[in-house]
């Protein structure tokens, strides 16, 4: 996946891609984060695919959704 060479580019370790439950794709990103593989095309469409961009992602995912239905967002 060219987004996830971008990322290891950009000097952010990302691990091998798993699989949820429900058939999301899933990819641990730095030791902190897991993003969906929808989350990182977003964030290559839009220009933001660095450690930035992935911060604020997971910000704002995490100021919408209640603590406890966090889904593939760590």
């Amino acid at each position: 996946m060219r987004a996830v060479h971008l990322l290891r580019q950009h000097g952010m370790a990302v691990g091998f891609p798993m699989q949820t439950a429900d058939g999301e794709i899933i990819f641990p990103v730095d030791k902190n984060f897991t993003l969906t593989a929808e989350q990182i095309l977003e964030l290559l469409e839009r220009g933001e695919l660095d450690a930035e961009g992935v911060r604020r992602s997971v910000e704002a995912q995490a100021s919408v959704t209640p603590i406890g239905q966090l889904k593939g967002v760590h």
